[in-house]
């Protein structure tokens, strides 16, 4: 399967949100009906009216969440996902506050310690900044890393995007396909644990990693997961 981002697929996510357009995707060249559920993360905002989330002026006069350090919004994780992933692919759009980094989203088990998904940014050199995407087996004792990523780092609006297969992940900085990495998805259908947590702008309160941030309200942080 090969998932296309383009301008012409974010401004249909931007119109419709809920409902997705099939003939913004074209996999193989063909497009294919029904082919992915949307879940947007930031609804976990909704679990979690924190005042250290405030809005902003975002790009082209959308609004945004700002996360602040102090801020605290989470959610148990099958009110916003599905029970279990194969396929799927993350797109979030983000501005950085700081350049110390942390985690944009995770998905951690019961106890706590362990990130069974989640994006994390942190310096690589004085311009440089590693995206990584964690996906670890919920038995695991500690965090998995799938794949790193480098991009740049600007304080501005930038978007990025995981496309997770089976044998590979494949990578998009602001819409274009950057790279792809061959690795070994364990397991390859990712089941969470039913008390598992969905944080935003951190990792819970024993990993933390918070996260000084702005994400978009209209892009915002999306889940795709195919279901053909």
């Amino acid at each position: 399967m090969y998932l296309r981002w383009t301008s012409k697929m974010l401004s249909v996510i931007i119109l419709t949100l809920a409902i997705f357009n099939a003939n913004a995707i074209t996999f193989r060249g063909q497009p294919i009906q029904n082919v992915f559920q949307e879940y947007s993360l930031l609804d976990a905002i909704k679990f979690s009216m924190d005042e250290h989330v405030e809005f902003a002026d975002g790009p082209d006069n959308f609004s945004s969440y700002v996360f602040k350090l102090q801020s605290e919004v989470k959610s148990p994780y099958r009110t916003i996902l599905p029970e279990s992933l194969k396929q799927f692919a993350i797109m979030i759009t983000f501005r950085p506050e700081t350049r110390s980094g942390g985690y944009l989203f995770s998905i951690v088990n019961p106890l706590d310690t362990v990130v069974q998904l989640g994006i994390h940014l942190s310096a690589a050199m004085t311009d440089k900044w590693n995206a990584t995407l964690l996906y670890t087996d919920p038995m695991a004792k500690t965090s998995k890393k799938l794949a790193t990523f480098e991009i740049p780092y600007a304080k501005k609006w930038q978007t990025i995007a995981f496309e997770v297969r089976f044998k590979e992940v494949v990578f998009f900085y602001n819409c274009n396909k950057t790279e792809t990495q061959a690795v070994e998805r364990s397991p390859e259908e990712m089941t969470f644990d039913s008390a598992s947590t969905l944080y935003l702008a951190q990792a819970g309160s024993i990993i933390k990693g918070r996260f000084e941030v702005r994400m978009l309200f209209l892009y915002e942080c999306y889940f795709f997961v195919c279901t053909g």
